[in-house]
């Protein structure tokens, strides 16, 4: 299943759609505009259902994020204390990342290194646009975004 996001690039608040193949909505990304630390929400387009929530972790010396859903724990994304070529760590699910996060061009991949999901960033765009190609079809499709989601919010916090 192909979905694609689209950050805005001029904005105070970090909401957006995320489209299905038919560029249609079925997600929506809504981020509160002031609070401790910054949340966002993964809603579903037609009901408004809350279906997972990004938190960043406040008081944490390096860029920490975990991912909600229904008031559970899913797993929590933190930078890896290195001295060269950065880590980001996905603790609390058997998953792995794989490839340059960086240039988002990664694949997130299961224990056992089977493919999740493949995430792409187009390079001409006048906007952040992702790719994202769920390639599971057991895995929830809205952790997989959430992981993702979570991913790009604490690279996004360590280069401020």
């Amino acid at each position: 299943m192909k979905l694609y996001m689209k950050q805005k690039m001029w904005s105070f608040k970090q909401d957006f759609d995320i489209y299905d193949q038919n560029k249609s909505p079925i997600y929506r990304v809504d981020s509160k505009l002031i609070s401790i630390g910054r949340k966002t929400k993964i809603l579903d387009v037609q009901s408004g259902k809350i279906l997972c929530e990004v938190n960043q972790k406040v008081l944490s010396l390096l860029p920490t994020v975990d991912v909600i859903q229904e008031g559970k724990f899913f797993c929590r994304i933190h930078k890896k204390f290195t001295f060269f070529k950065p880590q980001y760590v996905v603790k609390g699910v058997d998953w792995v990342v794989d490839g340059s996060i960086f240039q988002h061009d990664y694949m997130i991949k299961d224990s056992k290194r089977q493919p999740i999901a493949r995430i792409k960033k187009k390079i001409l765009s006048w906007s952040d646009t992702f790719e994202m190609d769920i390639l599971a079809e057991s895995v929830d499709t809205v952790l997989v975004l959430a992981t993702i989601l979570a991913i790009d919010l604490a690279m996004d916090l360590d280069s401020n």
